[in-house]
């Protein structure tokens, strides 16, 4: 029955893989429509408006320890964003390294940070949105939300918004880049098997050490 469950995960990815590719540089058009990974992990359901075409969007992809990182800024020569409304999601890919059983990643937390034009009088409000998970308020000067960590999931969707201070007009002159930070963490829960060794293996260190000290 494993061999068979076992299997059917291999299946599974192998026709994800071939539907989905890595996750790279590249501008936000090409991400609109298309999902890609990043380890154990797929980016997709990208949806965008704002003030900055989506071709003029920088996007990139970071794997930092247990970190994911989305980056986007507009590129060189297209300004700030003063508005935008962004969705993502991402998803734990099972049976694909480092999320191969008997291991269960899951993301377990996220990280949000905003990157305002720092003149003078700077201001703007980003509102991100994580479900699940916390929702944070970003404003010139407090540009960073969490970590905040929550219980371990699957899937999470993030939906930000730049407007202009208390949710109208636009920012002032505007955002430079955003972060979308997201945390994962093996939440496999030890097999009675493995248990038992580890308490043999304690029973041993303790008869080993009783023995050096009364030796």
């Amino acid at each position: 029955m494993k061999r068979l469950l076992f299997l059917s995960v291999i299946v599974s990815v192998s026709s994800m893989a071939a539907t989905i590719g890595t996750c790279a540089p590249s501008t936000l058009n090409n991400l609109i429509g298309n999902p890609c990974g990043l380890g154990d992990k797929m980016f997709s359901n990208f949806d965008y408006s704002g003030n900055v075409a989506a071709s003029s969007v920088s996007v990139d992809f970071e794997m930092v320890g247990t970190e994911f990182h989305l980056i986007l800024a507009p590129v060189t020569g297209a300004g700030f964003f003063t508005n935008l409304s962004l969705t993502d999601t991402i998803s734990v890919i099972p049976g694909v390294a480092p999320n191969i059983p008997p291991a269960n990643y899951q993301i377990v937390g996220v990280k949000d940070q905003s990157n305002f034009s720092a003149v003078p009088g700077s201001a703007g409000l980003l509102n991100i949105v994580n479900s699940p998970g916390p929702t944070f308020n970003l404003v010139p000067g407090s540009e960073t939300g969490g970590p905040q960590f929550f219980a371990g999931t699957t899937t999470v969707t993030t939906i930000s918004t730049l407007t202009g201070p208390g949710g109208t007009d636009g920012a002032n002159p505007g955002l430079a880049s955003l972060e979308l930070d997201y945390i994962q963490s093996n939440t496999a829960i030890p097999e009675p098997d493995s248990l038992a060794l580890i308490g043999v293996g304690l029973v041993c260190l303790g008869l080993l050490r009783k023995r050096v000290v009364y030796s």
